[in-house]
């Protein structure tokens, strides 16, 4: 058998050598298939995330995938090895981590500045909500069980470590026969550090206290809330208020309710324990119209508006019927409203989520993003909506709807219909890339994330041919549009430039497209039969290929136009000859002289299935040193045909095409060169190579090859064939830098492979997530190759994929500034609305009043940043307490990897005990200082703490007669004392007073040092912040 494997390899490589005589193959270690970069937003998104400082905006989807939006046109897109849909995402506010949570219940931890996945937590339970603690580095992930665990985020390792403190579905719902989920987790506002409200699935809200974890207060559980009858269930909660003392509550039935919520009171004590006070109605019922149809409430957000009036709230009623879907924003201040004002969004389909996020512009303006089912996001200018309620609050009838903007390409005005990519670039490298070409770049490009027109206009930033930057640049885009448009582009970046547009007169859909590097001739087909042959003027003084673009349109050009019958969907062109070979979908060939547009003849070619003319060639034959000019036709149905050029005459009767017919992708004749340096004429010399040209034929099912000369003389011989494993969407030939030639195949599913000519061999392969090729053959979805392997995919008006299939080529410029989302320097907290007001007024000094009197009512900033930094000691103060276990672990799946074990003993020893005699003092620290102990580890250290003070006697205890009551009560406490190790009063020692006194004296001076240093601190840091305030308020008024 061994003999016989060997023999048959022997053979396979000695009919591969002889297949590929001539031929020079692409090589493994050339190839190195990746995704460049994505622009756009990619399809099959479903959920949106916003971080208002660094202004980055993450659009989730059902394959895995996140991309980010950041400033100056940034984008990044990040992908998980499993293609896992995201079910929550979360951004940790400018600390430079996205949090994603998908249905398999594992958390993933992205790093934005490196754009690489940093870790991965699975949790043991379903989780239901997912709320991040801004501003420090805890997490609450709340599961269907009801238990609320705690995450903290380690910095460094970018790392999630779970905390021992926990919140227990027991403790924080009480008694219940069934475990209920918990559906959001909501910090309170101000109180962040002190108080967590939790709501349940069934309706239950309850205000939970983390420094003593107890509850202290409960709503939600009404008369009018039955959920075993009606199936009313909570879906969405918000807070509707500034302080956190109003949440609105959104349920399946279309119901909105208003819940009060006790403030936490100024003389309030976390430890000191209040009386609980329980609401059981609401306080307010709005009316959406959502009830009739029992819309579900997904979406629930509020909005403060300017000086607290104005405040929005708004709805999002979601519902798998299109007929019964509603956006509402709804005026909803601080104090009630004696009417229901709204705006209902005029949105053609159901609505996913909704995020307010801040522009980064000159207007400094806030958008409504709107992600819709169909995956597309649409934008609104938040400040169109606030005046369209404040005029409908006046009555004022002449208000009209905001506009929306979609989120589409900026780059195209209509859709892309065909496109082909050139690119000229000899040694496979690109100059680096100067940071000041990149300003000039961005300055150029129009802005994706805009609500501005002017922004994403294309053609006001056309760029000349003649720019110094363009004559560096080797890559040409040539696209055709659904209005008869052809643009030509700079593909040398991501963001493409524009350089040169044509406007077709009947603006008719360009069906196909070519053009000619050599002879500058590009030959356009629109679905109407037309064909129009653009000559460009040749400038040979420059090698610069986008030269012949530089002159005005109509200066450098001419047009020259006939009409065919059908649809063009292929063209080719013999510039030696001047001939233009042109193909329609009915099966009609033409040949065409390209200098007078007119036709030397016309044929009906007759296919197996269909006779859409899929792609032409040109070619010579040598037979018996005789020369021929042939031309070859592919049909749609794979059938190969071959014809007299000059007369259009059949070469042969019979066609190669194959067994079952198959829609076609690609013909290309693979060149042999002649090894024979014997021959004796350049005929026979010619014969030989022609002899060795392959001819490969690729369809949706299978790539096979065939000798260009049988297949030229009609004979149905198969020199190799490699099935596919699903079908093919588009193939395209590339070539190395050292000529291997190979073959890249894009399937339906996303799947590319690159295998090596002519053995077919899979050389790499890999995947365009979340591509999927349109079984519609009208569909926009353009794909282009070029020659040394860049892919450009234009899906629709909604996203462009640039891939490069080289090791040994860099592709397009600019890469690693256009990803830079994150930026470390930003800390500009004052760009952001998001941050609260805070509800209790500082005492102002004279500085604060010059600024409160040059800011008006804007002054309230200034208190946003002194809750933030006065609420870093709170935060001190609750990690103490999160990293000490505030109930017994019951359950051993709740340990995670990182936690010590619990099994390690832990030692105490006489340092770790303060010596305190104010019973304030005692009072005041009595929950921290129970709080580090868990009982288990108290226990054994105190049988150290006996084992260290235990006195070594072994002298008996005799007992004492003849004592007063008194004297012999203090006796027996003494004995018990001695007993157990523990000093007596008697032998109080002088000097361990003196110490303790010292040591309280000490405490209290560094007490009072840390007041004032944290006191000078604040206000050295109000005090920088109102300067900077100062001197931008100067400067605007300048300007």
């Amino acid at each position: 058998m061994e003999f016989v494997k060997n023999l048959v390899e022997k053979v396979e490589k000695a009919s591969k050598k002889q297949i590929g005589c001539g031929i020079n193959s692409l090589h493994s270690e050339e190839v190195n298939p990746v995704l460049a970069f994505h622009y756009g937003v990619p399809s099959e998104s479903s959920l949106l995330a916003f971080d208002p400082v660094q202004q980055i905006l993450a659009v989730a989807t059902r394959n895995g995938q996140i991309k980010l939006f950041g400033r100056d046109n940034t984008q990044a897109l990040l992908q998980s090895e499993n293609a896992i849909p995201c079910k929550i995402l979360k951004f940790m506010v400018n600390q430079g981590v996205l949090l994603n949570v998908n249905i398999q219940n594992q958390i993933e931890v992205w790093d934005i500045e490196s754009r690489r996945l940093s870790h991965v937590h699975t949790f043991k339970e379903d989780i239901s909500s997912f709320t991040v603690l801004q501003q420090s580095p805890y997490i609450y992930i709340g599961d269907i069980s009801g238990n609320v665990s705690l995450f903290k985020l380690d910095h460094k390792l970018k790392h999630l470590v779970e905390m021992p403190y926990r919140i227990p579905f027991s403790k924080s719902y009480g008694e219940s026969a069934s475990q209920v989920p918990v559906m959001h987790i909501l910090p309170q506002p101000f109180a962040e550090s002190k108080r967590v409200l939790i709501i349940f699935k069934d309706g239950l809200i309850t205000l939970w206290d983390i420094h003593s974890s107890e509850l202290i207060f409960s709503t939600g559980k009404t008369s009018h809330f039955t959920p075993q009858t009606d199936g009313k269930s909570v879906i969405s909660t918000c807070w509707a208020c500034t302080y956190g003392s109003k949440l609105a509550v959104g349920y399946t039935t279309g119901d909105l309710y208003l819940y009060s919520i006790p403030l936490l009171s100024a003389n309030e004590s976390s430890c000191n324990k209040s009386p609980r006070k329980d609401q059981n109605a609401p306080v307010g019922k709005i009316n959406l119209g959502l009830k009739l149809e029992r819309v579900p409430v997904v979406g629930l957000k509020w909005v403060c508006g300017d000086n607290g009036k104005l405040s929005r709230l708004y709805v999002n009623g979601f519902s798998e019927d299109p007929l019964y879907h509603s956006f509402q924003v709804i005026i909803l201040n601080e104090t009630s409203e004696a009417r229901t004002v709204k705006l209902v969004l005029p949105l053609t389909e159901p609505c996913l989520q909704t995020e307010i996020i801040s522009l980064n512009n000159k207007h400094k303006q806030n958008a409504l993003a709107v992600l819709l089912k169909s995956g597309q996001i649409c934008l609104y200018d938040d400040s169109e909506i606030e005046r369209y309620l404040h005029n409908c609050q006046s009555n004022n009838k002449s208000s009209t709807l905001p506009s929306q903007i979609k989120m589409d390409l900026p780059f195209f005005s209509s859709v892309v219909s065909c496109a082909n990519l050139y690119t000229s670039n000899g040694n496979g490298s690109i100059l680096s890339p100067k940071f000041e070409e990149y300003g000039e770049l961005l300055n150029r490009s129009p802005n994706f994330l805009s609500i501005n027109a002017k922004d994403r206009d294309m053609k006001s930033n056309l760029v000349s041919a003649n720019s110094g930057n363009l004559s560096k640049n080797k890559s040409l885009y040539i696209t055709g549009h659904l209005d008869g448009t052809i643009n030509f582009w700079d593909s040398s970046s991501p963001l493409l430039l524009l350089i040169f547009s044509i406007k077709q007169q009947n603006g008719a859909p360009i069906t196909s497209l070519y053009f000619d590097v050599s002879s500058k001739v590009v030959i356009s087909g629109d679905q109407n039969g037309q064909v129009r042959i653009i000559t460009f003027k040749k400038d040979s003084s420059s090698d610069n290929m986008f030269s012949f673009l530089q002159a005005k349109p109509g200066e450098n050009y001419t047009i020259k136009g006939l009409k065919l019958q059908g649809s063009i969907v292929s063209i080719n062109i013999n510039s030696n000859f001047k001939h233009l070979a042109v193909g329609t979908d009915k099966g009609l060939l033409a040949l065409v002289n390209t200098e007078e547009a007119s036709i030397i003849y016309q044929k009906q070619i007759q296919g197996q299935v269909s006779s859409g003319i899929i792609s032409m060639q040109f070619e010579k034959f040598v037979q018996e040193g005789f020369e021929k000019n042939i031309l070859l036709i592919l049909t749609e149905d794979s059938s190969v045909l071959a014809f007299e050029e000059e007369s259009g005459n059949d070469i042969s009767p019979n066609s190669v095409h194959t067994k079952n017919p198959s829609r076609a992708l690609l013909m290309h004749v693979l060149e042999a060169t002649s090894e024979d340096s014997l021959s004796p004429t350049e005929n026979s010399s010619r014969e030989t190579a022609s002899k060795n040209n392959l001819l490969l034929l690729c369809s949706e099912n299978a790539v096979r090859l065939y000798s260009l000369t049988h297949a030229i003389q009609g004979i149905k011989k198969q020199i190799s064939k490699k099935r596919l494993s699903c079908n093919c969407c588009y193939a395209s030939i590339i070539q190395s830098l050292s000529h291997g030639l190979g073959l890249m195949l894009v399937f339906t599913n996303g799947k590319i492979e690159i295998r090596s000519l002519p053995d077919l061999n899979l050389l790499k392969e890999t995947s365009l997530r979340g591509f999927k090729f349109p079984k519609n053959p009208n569909s926009c979805t353009a794909l282009s190759a070029s020659s040394d392997g860049d892919l450009i995919m234009v899906n629709g008006d909604q996203e462009i994929s640039f891939y490069s299939t080289l090791s040994q080529k860099e592709s397009y410029r600019y890469i690693e500034y256009l990803s830079a989302v994150y930026k470390k320097d930003s800390s500009q907290l004052e760009e952001s609305n998001y941050i609260p007001i805070s509800p209790k007024e500082k005492k102002m000094g004279l500085f604060e009043k010059v600024m409160k009197d040059l800011k008006g009512n804007k002054g309230k900033n200034n208190e946003e940043f002194g809750h933030e930094y006065s609420s870093r000691k709170s935060f001190e103060k609750l990690s103490t307490i999160l990293e000490a276990s505030n109930f017994p672990i019951e359950d051993e799946r709740r340990i995670s990897s990182g936690k010590e074990d619990q099994n390690q003993t832990a030692e105490l020893t006489i340092d770790d005990i303060e010596i305190e005699d104010s019973p304030e003092s005692k009072e005041k620290n009595k929950a921290q200082q129970f709080a580090a102990l868990s009982k288990q580890k108290f226990g054994k250290g105190l049988q150290v703490l006996k084992g260290k003070l235990k006195p070594k006697t072994a002298e008996k205890l005799s007992p004492v007669k003849n004592k007063t009551g008194d004297e012999a009560a203090g006796s027996s406490v003494d004995q018990i004392k001695a007993k157990y190790g523990f000093s007596t009063n008697n032998d109080t020692n002088a000097n361990a007073k003196m110490a303790e006194s010292k040591l309280r004296e000490n405490v209290k001076k560094l007490e009072g040092i840390n007041d004032k240093s944290a006191e000078m601190t604040n206000s050295a840091q109000n005090f920088s912040m109102m300067a900077n305030e100062l001197l931008k308020t100067l400067e605007n008024e300048k300007k």
